[in-house]
């Protein structure tokens, strides 16, 4: 599909979702749950006004706010706006900080979530850092979880220079089983070099 047509069925959906309390339920899930694929598909300058809107983000929340109990729509709500603010630029604010961490522990969304909660600036401050970041690897769904917290353990080269003593072994015995398990060479040796910075 060319990118003219991918900005007009964007921007229909965003006008759609903006209108959502005219949806029913059903409704409103299909149209978000087809807006969240948009930011995922590959970055393109065309698409920055669509996605690095804070009016349709704070539609989102507005959205979110209504429907809390929806466990898979808050998850689609949730990489939207992540992939947003990561891929296109759209600006953080406070309220969607809250967000995430309102559900950074949620059964089925925390690791969702965990993809983009270490990245965001406010995250800077949180005082509880590094309990949430060894939380993570124990939410579930668990395939996605595990998957979390090795991006975080991996890119965060940030927060592993500070890594406190406390949690460092838990952390090298976690990906010394992932050495173990892993069934070829190039995994192995991904899982060695993060135990490696770790140690270092």
């Amino acid at each position: 599909m060319d990118t003219k047509k991918n900005i007009e069925n964007i921007s229909l959906l965003k006008e759609k979702i903006s209108d959502w309390h005219k949806l029913s339920d059903e409704e409103l899930f299909l149209a978000v749950k087809e807006f969240e694929k948009t930011p995922r598909l590959e970055v393109s300058i065309y698409y920055q006004d669509l996605f690095n809107d804070p009016k349709f983000s704070k539609t989102l929340l507005d959205i979110y706010n209504k429907h809390k109990d929806n466990t898979k729509l808050v998850v689609l709500l949730v990489s939207a706006i992540g992939n947003m603010i990561q891929r296109y630029g759209l600006p953080e604010t406070k309220e969607i900080y809250e967000f995430m961490l309102e559900n950074s522990d949620k059964s089925k969304i925390g690791p969702y979530v965990a993809i983009f909660l270490p990245r965001l600036k406010y995250f800077e401050n949180y005082d509880e850092k590094w309990e949430y970041f060894m939380n993570i690897k124990k939410m579930s769904p668990k395939k996605v979880a595990e998957s979390s917290f090795e991006t975080v353990m991996d890119l965060m080269d940030l927060y592993l220079e500070k890594i406190p003593e406390p949690y460092k072994n838990e952390t090298i015995e976690y990906f010394n089983k992932k050495v173990e398990e892993s069934n070829n060479e190039y995994g192995k040796q991904h899982y060695q070099d993060i135990i490696n910075k770790i140690k270092s």
